[in-house]
């Protein structure tokens, strides 16, 4: 099922695919005979997957907690979605590349091997809370949808400078935001200079096909900064593996205008042939911005006179191919991501940061991946980024300039031992380095090996074994054990998990010296261990409840304090830091006559015991989470036309608590091959004004009107 059979997700915000029902409720819980190129024969989509005990057989057997986000809206930026959640293969029909997205070779697409297990995760037996969203709409910033495939979830918080995917902080259960590993393709992306870049893709968000957020313990084999979760992101072309299914070309657009002079184009051609897939995506976007108020009410104004406003001018584009030869699969991408953005008050809150900021970011990729043997797999990646970030704290203030750059090399092999036992091994390497007028020019490396067994040991219980030995300058040699067991018995799954992280400080961590903050090259690396136990159930077709505790107790968090008579914030290693919380998820599918709604809710519990030398209230992240926060989504299709409405609340440790509501319509035409999507959308309907990080204003009341077409 190809974009112009659902619509290019339709437009429908909050929605994905109303003419299959809402999210594929028309499919019947991804009945592949009512929607060609569906799912699964079995279960509802929000399923964990285990093993199959009838290798060969069509489909998958399923149950527990992977859930596939159906739609992937963001609270601040709600206007893009998923696309069709059957439909996230390339141009010409892909096929999922087996072990493309984590070190633990599972498949990626959620097709069936033979081979006994059931695929559709990298970890069939890892017990995880796992998410994943199948496309994205064209139009805005891809990582603005990253953020809204990450948020909306239990244990999963979202704390935006700006708004439109500016930038934007991602923690997962309490984890600062350098505890969030970020995956393309499999590749890390994450700058070895800060984790307030991570959103900074180097591909446009048309060329996203799925996003999978992992959280817990079960991350940490995916490599070091793993501490509160992973997400991992895979495009059309980084998805495509052996020969495309289907040949052609397909192409998608959007356009997008707003208040403020808002403006956001998006568009992505495909070309499939026997062997090949070729894929081009470009996007930019930018906005005047609205003016900053001060707490009086008056328009905040920089030294000059100049009223100081959000505005921002972003582009992205990418080219990518991927070449099938008789066994092996080769893919390679170049993209470039480059921004123009205020950054008022984004990293202090002291009233002379009234900071500009832009940011380039560079990246190539290749992999090389194929079938060995008849039971044997292997990947080999490579990857390269560079990063460039200007940063003027005030027009009076000297610039920082800061060149980072990171290179990654990985190869691992899977093996199926029998229907019931697979494993993996791997190796991996990278290089990373900083040249900055205010760090001065630093270097270093860091290798890791890993291994993990995925075994079926009833035909119930499943469990998964790992563990990685990570060698770095800044703690030596560190071992990542993890176990994870989940148990299915009918609609229920149990699942449980424990394993150990570890985190390096960051260029900026150790050398800064700028804008109000200042480093400490003495730091200790971050290390803890964390546990998970829950439950799913799915008491109906269209139903699913998921819950999760969890706790972590970490050693050496890192942050900043704020200096008592210096006016600075210097980063400090926190003593210690137990951490503990509850999620909830609930999901539902109903008709109404002829409409179908679609509600959807997420509840997360936090809190934290801090053991440090100085007061809590001096630190500027450790406290940043919100002890209660609740998520909902509601969507109403009927025919042609769709009502989203979308909501949040965040009772915050330090700060105040607030909430936020959008609003979207859409109506969709259908123009022979091609479908036409008409949108308009309210965001924070209430003009709700408020900031998540010192005074960085969100976005008050902003209207938008959009078109998508495609083919």
């Amino acid at each position: 099922m190809r974009n112009a059979e659902c619509g290019m997700g339709n437009g429908e915000w909050g929605m994905g695919n109303a003419e299959c029902g809402m999210g594929n409720a028309e499919c019947g819980g991804g009945i592949a005979s009512r929607c060609p190129g569906g799912l699964w024969p079995v279960r509802p989509r929000h399923v964990f997957p285990r093993f199959s005990t009838r290798p060969g057989r069509a489909g998958v057997i399923l149950g527990g907690a992977t859930r596939h986000i159906d739609y992937a809206s963001h609270l601040h930026e709600s206007h893009e979605q998923a696309l069709d959640l059957a439909g996230g293969g390339t141009a010409g029909g892909s096929r999922a590349a087996p072990g493309a997205g984590g070190p633990d070779g599972g498949d990626v697409a959620g097709q069936h091997r033979g081979d006994g297990f059931a695929a559709g995760g990298e970890c069939p037996a890892d017990g995880a809370a796992r998410h994943r969203a199948d496309g994205a709409r064209p139009g805005g910033a891809a990582g603005g949808v990253v953020r809204r495939a990450a948020a909306g979830r239990g244990g999963v918080e979202v704390q935006s400078r700006g708004g439109f995917g500016v930038q934007s902080d991602l923690t997962m259960r309490g984890s600062t935001f350098n505890g969030v590993l970020l995956l393309l393709d499999g590749a890390r992306l994450n700058d070895p200079m800060t984790g307030h870049f991570l959103a900074d893709l180097p591909v446009p968000l048309s060329e996203i096909a799925r996003i999978e957020v992992l959280r817990g313990p079960a991350a940490s084999l995916y490599g070091p900064d793993a501490l509160g979760g992973v997400i991992q992101i895979f495009t059309h072309a980084g998805l495509q593996q052996g020969p495309p299914a289907r040949q052609g070309t397909s192409a998608e657009a959007r356009l997008d205008g707003g208040r403020h002079a808002l403006y956001q184009a998006d568009v992505a051609v495909r070309r499939a042939t026997d062997r090949r897939l070729v894929s081009l995506a470009a996007s930019a976007g930018g906005t005047d911005g609205q003016p900053i108020q001060g707490p009086d009410g008056r328009l905040v104004r920089r030294s000059d006179g100049e009223a100081i406003r959000t505005d921002f001018r972003r582009a992205a584009a990418t080219l990518a191919a991927t070449h099938a030869f008789d066994a092996t699969t080769l893919f390679v991408r170049a993209g470039l991501d480059d921004r123009d953005f205020g950054a008022y008050q984004f990293y202090t809150g002291f009233a002379s940061d009234t900071a500009r900021e832009a940011t380039t970011t560079a990246w190539m990729q290749a992999r090389l991946q194929g079938r060995a043997a008849a039971t044997t797999d292997y990947v080999v990646e490579l990857a390269l980024k560079q990063h460039h970030d200007a940063y003027r704290y005030n027009p009076a203030s000297r610039p920082s300039e800061h060149v980072s750059r990171l290179g990654t090399l990985q190869a691992r092999l899977t093996r199926r031992f029998t229907p019931r036992l697979r494993g993996t091994a791997g190796i991996s390497g990278s290089l990373r380095g900083i040249d900055s007028n205010v760090m001065q020019v630093h270097h270093d490396g860091a290798m890791g090996v890993y291994a993990t067994l995925q075994a079926l040991l009833t035909p119930r219980l499943t469990a998964h074994l790992s563990s990685r030995l990570d060698v770095d300058p800044s703690y030596g040699a560190e071992p990542t054990p993890q176990l994870n067991l989940a148990y299915t018995a009918g609609r229920v799954t149990l699942r449980g998990g424990v394993g150990r992280a570890v985190r390096a400080p960051n260029y900026v961590e150790r050398y800064l010296d700028a804008g109000g903050n200042v480093g400490n090259p003495d730091l200790e690396a971050e290390r803890a261990w964390a546990a998970e136990a829950g439950a799913d159930l799915y008491p109906a077709a269209s139903v699913s409840l998921h819950a999760t505790a969890f706790y972590r107790t970490t050693d050496n968090l890192i942050d900043y304090v704020l200096v008592p008579g210096e006016g600075v914030f210097r980063a400090e290693n926190l003593l210690h830091v137990d951490t503990r919380g509850l999620e909830l998820d609930a999901e539902v599918t109903r008709p109404l006559g002829a409409a179908r709604l679609h509600l959807a809710g997420a509840y997360t519990y936090l809190d934290a015991d801090v053991e440090t030398e100085l007061p809590p209230d001096r630190y500027k992240y450790a406290l940043g989470h919100a002890r209660h926060l609740v998520q909902g989504r509601a969507t109403l299709g009927l025919g042609r036309v769709s009502l989203g409405v979308q909501g949040l609340w965040k009772d915050r440790l330090v700060q105040d608590s607030y909430g936020l509501v959008h609003a979207r319509l859409g109506y969709r035409l259908r123009l022979g091959p091609s479908v036409l999507t008409l949108s308009g959308e309210v965001r924070n309907v209430f003009d709700t004004r408020i900031a998540e990080i010192f005074n960085a204003p969100l976005p008050g009341r902003w209207w938008i009107v959009g078109l998508a077409w495609g083919r």
